[in-house]
């Protein structure tokens, strides 16, 4: 029987056309065309009632579809389950109620709960903790005897084991930072070890590359042996021994400051540096004057005292050649060789040829930096390993501030977070901290509160590739729902230290991994300090009329307080926009309308 629908003409007795016509009905979206379909095909159901009434009734069915009224949801919420539920009889747990000892009780890995029902039916298998001085009661269904929050201490605590991890999964890839950085610090380390005498630094960029000071005729000879070689005294050809008389008591050489530029392979000295002793006396004004920042204050500061102790000066120019990328010399691992020449001087000979690296391909160095960025890396790496959430740094855009920050699986009364300070050198492990970083809780919040708040050294995170949210922001923005005042830094956190030993220039060992504890604050120790690292740590909390204004046993913490949101919540009235969508960060009045910020033109107060 031939059937048209929708002006196309099905024969049913073929099947492919049988199955064509009702993947038509099915997909037809107007009840108009079903309505034709339908009434011209009850004038021929006649005769053929058993085709044309199952037709029928499928258009019919596919109209009643259409005609259905369709539920659209273009904007709802969902909302998840999250709450902790008995594992007998999946009851919901109150988190308010944890460790009241009557309501329910967990497992000691914190997975398995029950409720208290349950529990009084499994009285035996409920018992207190076995650590001195906790005494809570938890659900023995394990093998361990301590409650979850003595448990989850233990547990991540125990991880920092003092004991060196080989990363041999991790590679090191060869950084391709500008060859005249390249070279200065391969000089530098070469003369280091050959040596043992380091770089002052005097400027930045333009400036002097490397100066070193000697004292004496040990480290005099022990530098020019290495850069011009062995003096060597002439022998006499007569047969009658030298008439030339010779000193008793020689002088003994006093101090001699050891001007350097390094060139790499054919570049040129600039015009102003052709005239070495008028270049090394400006920039060294330039450095006493602070131009170049505090560190090349203080070692210009090194340079002048030696100078007016009757220093001299010796000026050198190291010329140094390495192969360029990607040619066949570094395929081959060409080494690098550096020659030195008299810096100022025209027509003087080079000195021997000193080997800095002996393949130009290998695991280098450029500059702490990397090598911070790389040990960052391996400890993030190393961490998750462990089983830490890694959440990310709380850094400002030079680098500074907590290294890494870690989310723990955690009870309503254990650590919630996990902070980090990575360390990271070539030579050996290095475990020492900054005098900042000795206060360990107060230097994390401190950072944290100046991170929020988009003040001090972190004023620039708020403008980052365009409307994006800055990592530092999101991440602080997460932890400090979790610290209502300055003592939760302390007991809702753990702190470690993590030291990464990286290859030794030239080398291609793998990188090795320490997990250690962080020390408790210096400040708060029996011996009092002769200065304080932080005299003033800052700590941000909400207060008004959603949240009491926190207080804290630390005298030394200066505390600011956060106006509640207006519709719920908890935001910064002073910088961030609450209004959703917004990235707007810095609060700036309007001048007609001060509660109006000029930026977004939205009100950041209440």
């Amino acid at each position: 029987m031939k059937i048209t629908f929708d002006g196309i003409e099905y024969e049913t007795d073929d099947t492919s056309q049988k199955d064509a016509l009702a993947h038509a009905i099915d997909t037809c979206t107007e009840a108009w065309k079903l309505d034709q379909a339908i009434i011209a095909l009850r004038f021929k159901s006649f005769g053929n009632e058993t085709v044309t009434g199952t037709v029928i009734a499928y258009m019919e069915k596919r109209r009643r579809q259409l005609e259905t009224p369709q539920v659209t949801f273009t904007q709802g919420f969902v909302f998840r389950d999250d709450r902790k539920k008995c594992t007998v009889c999946t009851a919901p747990l109150e988190l308010e109620k944890y460790g009241t000892g009557s309501d329910w009780f967990s497992s000691s890995d914190f997975n398995q709960f029950i409720c208290g029902p349950c529990a009084m039916k499994q009285s035996s298998n409920i018992k207190a903790c076995s650590k001195t001085g906790c005494g809570r009661l938890f659900w023995a269904c394990t093998s361990q005897t301590t409650c979850a929050d003595c448990y989850a201490r233990s547990h991540y605590e125990g991880l920092a084991r003092d004991q060196a991890i080989t990363m041999s999964q991790v590679t090191l890839d060869v950084p391709q930072y500008h060859g005249g950085v390249h070279a200065e610090i391969l000089f530098r380390n070469f003369i280091k070890a050959q040596t043992n005498l380091d770089s002052i630094c005097v400027s930045r960029n333009n400036g002097i590359d490397l100066v070193f000071i000697t004292n004496g005729d040990a480290e005099y000879d022990s530098l020019r042996n290495c850069m011009v070689g062995p003096s060597t005294v002439p022998v006499s050809t007569s047969r009658f021994p030298s008439r030339t008389r010779t000193q008793r008591f020689e002088p003994q050489r006093g101090r001699v400051i050891h001007c350097i530029e390094v060139k790499v392979n054919d570049a040129q000295c600039s015009k102003a540096q052709k005239n070495a002793e008028k270049f090394v006396n400006d920039r060294i004004k330039r450095a006493l004057k602070g131009e170049y920042g505090d560190d090349a204050l203080a070692g210009a500061g090194t340079v002048e005292a030696a100078m007016n102790k009757g220093a001299e000066f010796e000026l050198h120019l190291i010329r140094v050649s390495m192969p360029r990328f990607g040619t066949t010399e570094y395929t081959q691992g060409a080494p690098i060789t550096a020659v030195r020449y008299p810096w100022g001087e025209t027509g003087g000979t080079g000195g021997i040829q000193m080997t800095l690296l002996a393949q130009c391909n290998s695991i280098t160095y450029m500059d702490s930096a990397w090598i911070g960025d790389t040990g960052e890396r391996i400890a993030t790496q190393f961490l998750a390993q462990l089983g830490f959430d890694i959440r990310g740094p709380v850094q400002n855009n030079t680098g500074n501030g907590v290294d890494i920050t870690a989310k723990l699986k955690h009870t309503p009364m254990s650590p919630r977070w996990a902070f980090f300070e990575v360390k990271a050198s070539t030579a050996k492990f290095q475990t020492s901290l900054e005098h900042a970083e000795e206060e360990q809780w107060m230097f994390v919040m401190d950072r944290c509160s100046k991170a929020l708040m988009h003040i001090d050294k972190y004023k620039g995170l708020g403008a980052y590739q365009g409307s994006s949210v800055h990592p530092t922001v999101r991440t602080v923005n997460d932890l400090f729902w979790d610290f209502q005042s300055p003592e939760h830094w302390e007991t809702r956190a753990l702190y470690f230290r993590v030291a990464v030993r990286l290859p030794n220039p030239g080398q291609n060992d793998a990188p090795q991994v320490k997990l250690l504890l962080w020390a408790s604050p210096r400040s708060q120790g029996k011996k009092a300090l002769v200065k304080d690292p932080i005299p003033q740590p800052l700590f941000i909390g909400y207060g008004g009329s959603s949240f009491p204004t926190p207080t804290s046993n630390v005298g030394k913490v200066s505390m600011q307080t956060f106006a509640p949101h207006p519709f719920g919540g908890r935001y910064d009235n002073v910088h961030s926009c609450f209004v959703m969508g917004c990235d707007c960060s810095q609060f700036v009045p309007t001048l007609l309308f001060p509660k109006t910020c000029v930026t977004c033109l939205h009100e950041h107060g209440s």
